[in-house]
């Protein structure tokens, strides 16, 4: 038998079947086992005799000689279960997939090492540290003179005495679900009761993508030595946009033992991605600064006050002496833009000037305190390197299955093997949006593997690469015979629930047996199937759970899902039912629709018409017909019932006024539409006109449709009077009256919709790749219930009045017709009335078929579950139109009067076009 050599790899250790490693009854030993037999006073026992649990050995004679060379001499002791079974990844024999472009070449990429260079401190160097204590020693004076330069813990002409001071230890944390270079700067300073900032304060210029993880210590000093006992003092900490210079947020840090003289405080702080802003506070700050809310506080407030004031209360005024472009926030506290440095901002750095940092990289200057002649390059997504000068590997993932276009997001997976050390293992997390087949990613580190997984925990090997490539780009799509199964799926439970080391022996058995298995998985290893059908497996936690460690962003119950447990970049939200936003901010749960949330989310950002979804395409298609009938219908029936003999009564005066309203309403809606889908394809930015569109003209449409079904009651009303009143009825005054009770309707409808505009306002939700502007009504418990009385209200009531005024014309005409013709029976007039009316019957289903879809698919659902499947709630918005676009059909081609009259008109205009061009 050839013996096997050693590897790190699991599927080295099982190349070989076990028939062709052991006699007809071999033992299994641990590696302590057999190392610990290997002596001289234990030469004469044969190790298979032994009885453990471990690795199968042919005979001691056999392995002796290999287990003392490259076995034993590991500190086995120091080895817990779970690094014994840890396995790395080897990237041999697994080929390439997709295929390698002949013209990439493979990568040259090495891990540069650390040189250190070891300082040997002389006598005097031991001389300077012991006579500055923890200080530096200069000489001046052709070195006859020294003096100490101390550090802010200590003082004294010797650095010998300790500084009553508060040691802070900082950790900052960013996360965003977008790619955005940004650079935050915090400043830190130590207050009094009175708000007082004292002498001493700290700057820390924090860059997420270079500092995470990193922890700063900060020294604040006390103003008077010794500190006043009697004083109680605290931390306040401001961090702003350095890039912009933007205000965010603040934090509040008490000190709990002010007796010490050194308080040691650490904090872990997040910092957030929109501006703090108090929707309720407490204090009165005056006209000189403005309330806000700690980060981190209960209901804790404090007044942030204007340039030029300070104080409690905003009350004191000062000389601000920083440079025009910074923000001074007190007399002796500037904030330095980019390009300037300095205690008040005045001096100029022009590292960066011209701009070092190619492909459109920001160049960031290094604190001035570290040096002045430092930058560090913030690149772009697709560049990386120290000026980012190198292009990153770009990766196109194409799906096709709709099940991933339902999902949220997706984690890539990027494996790198090693030769010396254990694999690294990389996760990217993609957003997926509505109808999206592709996902882009830049990479610039090296890798071998590629897996993509799915929010259900179901993974795809995408891509295979025995030798990283440079700059390369990769065209890939997840395809359903790449999917890594589970060993349980593959097995059964037991064989998967078996000790690791007994089951893992036979996993290249079930690469061969199956010929289309790429992968598989167990609880900590992945598995590829190689060239050779052996099972490459490595280390590969499928149970990772990545929850933003307790620091949930997402609102409503919403998950939180980041891409790296301990320097998180980007963070997901995965939303409950009826929520929607980055962070699941926003609620469908208003029993009324909005075409904001039923549609905004299928509208691509930056996307020409022909490029749109078929949904939208749809959706134009619609509309554009609806707004042309809508449009006929209006301009007809505004034509018919302005002819002097229609336009009689209050009957023919609420129509007019109702076709009036007919026709402003498919304007509105039309406009409704294409601002809606303008301003989401970033096509409308200006503000003003956005955030007026946002108050006006969902309340307009809600104030027409409810004029319209209180106009078509009014009509039934009026028909019902001419019935009951006959010859005494009078057409004057019911005219008179009609003009009255119009204008009071639109009034009711407009008050019972007053509080859409007041609650309604324009929010940026930043995407990971979009950037959208919602418009966005926000309700308390107690509005939204009486928004479901008024829509009641308004639908209930109204179609009462017709359903009633209809029965009773009938009923009356009935008794009628019965009065004066006696010898037909009640019953009889009642059917032929019946008859004579039914069209008001029929219609009045038939708008109650077109307006019931809205309020039932509301009340039922409660709310749009999925912006996925928008389809059942576009067929209610859209019915809910149709009802005001039928004025001209219900109430002038059933009619014979106004038939009639429309037909004469139309032949007196035709006959007058051909006497005029004819």
């Amino acid at each position: 038998m050839v013996p096997v050599e050693y590897n790190n790899s699991l599927h080295d250790i099982i190349n070989v079947s076990r028939e062709e490693y052991c006699t007809s009854h071999p033992k299994c030993h641990t590696l302590r086992t057999a190392c610990k037999y290997i002596t001289v006073d234990t030469a004469h026992i044969n190790i298979c005799s032994v009885s453990s649990i471990a690795y199968c050995f042919w005979e001691y004679s056999f392995w002796k000689a290999m287990l003392r060379a490259n076995i034993c001499p590991l500190d086995l002791g120091d080895m817990n279960d779970e690094i014994q079974t840890e396995s790395f990844f080897t990237p041999s024999q697994i080929g390439n997939f997709p295929l390698v472009s002949i013209a990439t070449t493979s990568s040259n990429k090495t891990t540069p090492e650390a040189t250190k260079s070891t300082i040997v401190p002389t006598i005097f160097d031991k001389l300077n540290n012991w006579y500055c204590n923890r200080g530096i020693l200069v000489r001046f004076n052709h070195s006859q003179s020294t003096k100490c330069l101390c550090p802010p813990s200590y003082f004294g002409s010797r650095c010998q005495w300790q500084n009553q001071r508060i040691s802070l230890t900082l950790q900052l944390e960013y996360r965003t679900d977008a790619f955005i270079n940004i650079v935050f700067q915090l400043i830190i300073m130590l207050l009094d009761e009175q708000r007082q900032i004292t002498t001493y304060h700290e700057q820390i210029t924090y860059i997420p993508k270079q500092d995470c993880g990193r922890k700063y210590n900060i020294y604040l000093l006390y103003p008077t030595k010794p500190k006043n006992l009697s004083a109680n003092y605290s931390i306040h900490i401001d961090v702003f946009n350095k890039i912009s210079l933007t205000y965010l947020a603040s934090w509040h840090l008490p000190i709990s033992f002010q007796f010490l003289p050194v308080n040691r405080i650490a904090r872990h702080l997040f910092i957030p991605s929109t501006p703090m802003i108090s929707k309720i506070c407490s204090l009165s700050c005056g006209q000189h600064g403005r309330c806000v809310e700690y980060i981190n506080g209960n209901f804790s407030y404090f007044c942030q006050c204007k340039q030029g004031y300070s104080g409690l209360f905003c009350e004191r005024k000062y000389n601000c002496s920083c440079s025009s472009d910074s923000l001074c926030l007190s007399s002796s506290i500037c904030v330095c833009p980019m390009n300037k440095f300095g205690s008040k901002c005045y001096l100029t750095r022009s590292i960066c000037q011209p701009n070092p940092c190619q492909n459109h990289g920001r160049c960031v200057p290094i604190d001035d305190r570290i040096g002045l002649k430092q930058f560090i390059c913030l690149c772009q997504e697709n560049s990386y390197g120290s000026t980012c000068e190198f292009n990153k590997n770009r990766i196109d993932i194409q799906f096709d299955n709709e099940k991933m276009n339902l999902l949220p997001f997706v984690y890539v997976h990027f494996i790198t093997g090693l030769v010396t050390q254990r694999h690294q293992q990389t996760s990217v997390l993609k957003k997926i949006n509505i109808g999206q087949s592709l996902i882009t990613i830049h990479i610039s580190y090296s890798f071998h593997l590629v897996f993509i997984e799915l929010v259900d925990r179901t993974y795809y090997l995408l891509i295979l690469r025995e030798k990283s490539l440079d700059s390369e780009h990769i065209r890939t799509n997840i395809l359903t015979n790449y999917r890594c199964l589970s060993l349980i799926q593959l097995t059964n439970t037991s064989f998967a629930n078996d000790f690791f080391l007994h089951r893992v022996k036979l996993y290249p058995l079930l690469c061969r047996q199956s010929e289309d298995l790429k992968c598989f998985y167990d609880e900590k290893h992945m598995c590829i199937c190689d060239t050779n059908r052996f099972s490459n497996c490595f280390t590969f936690n499928t149970s990772l759970s990545h929850d933003c460690r307790g620091e949930n962003i997402c609102q409503h119950g919403g998950q939180c899902f980041q891409d790296n447990p301990k320097c998180p970049v980007q963070s997901v939200c995965s939303c409950q039912e009826c929520y929607y936003g980055t962070k699941c901010q926003f609620s469908t749960k208003r029993f009324v629709f909005s075409l904001d949330s039923i549609l905004g989310y299928h509208i691509q950002p930056n996307l020409s018409m022909s490029q749109q979804l078929f949904i939208i395409k749809i959706c134009i298609l619609i509309t554009t017909i609806m707004f042309a009938l809508g449009l006929a219908n209006g301009l007809l029936s505004v034509g018919t019932f302005r002819l002097e003999k229609i336009n009689q009564t209050g009957c023919s005066m609420y129509l007019l006024v109702s076709s009036w309203n007919s026709l402003v309403l498919t304007i509105v809606f039309y406009l409704k539409f294409w601002h809606l889908l303008l301003s989401q394809m970033s096509m409308i930015t200006n503000e003003f006109y956005l955030k007026i569109n946002c108050v006006m003209l969902d309340m307009l449409i809600n104030v027409l449709i409810s004029t319209n079904d209180w106009l078509y009651g009014c009509v039934a009303i009026e028909r019902l009077l001419t019935v009951s009143q006959g010859v005494k009825f009078d057409q004057n005054k019911s005219k008179r009256f009609a003009k009255w009770i119009s204008l009071c309707i639109f009034l009711m409808a407009i008050l019972t919709h007053i509080q859409d505009p007041i609650h309604r306002q324009l929010i940026d939700d930043i995407d990971v790749d979009q950037r959208r502007t919602w418009c966005i009504a926000e309700y308390s418990s107690a509005l939204n219930v009486f928004n479901i009385c008024i829509i009641l209200f308004h639908f209930l009531v109204p179609f009462l009045i017709n359903l009633i005024s209809t029965i009773m014309i009938i009923l009356l005409m009935a008794r009628s017709r019965s009065t004066i013709q006696n010898l037909t029976t009640f019953n009889d007039h009642l059917k032929q009335q019946f008859h004579k009316y039914k069209h008001h019957l029929i219609t009045l289903c038939l708008l109650l078929i077109l307006t019931l879809p809205r309020l039932i698919v509301s009340f039922i659902s409660r709310c749009m579950k999925s912006s996925t499947n928008p389809w059942l709630f576009l067929l209610g918005y859209f019915l809910s139109f149709i009802p005001s676009m039928m004025t001209f059909l219900v109430f002038v081609l059933t009619a014979e009067k106004y038939k009639e009259e429309f037909n004469t008109a139309v032949q007196r205009t035709i006959r007058q076009i051909r006497t005029r061009f004819i």
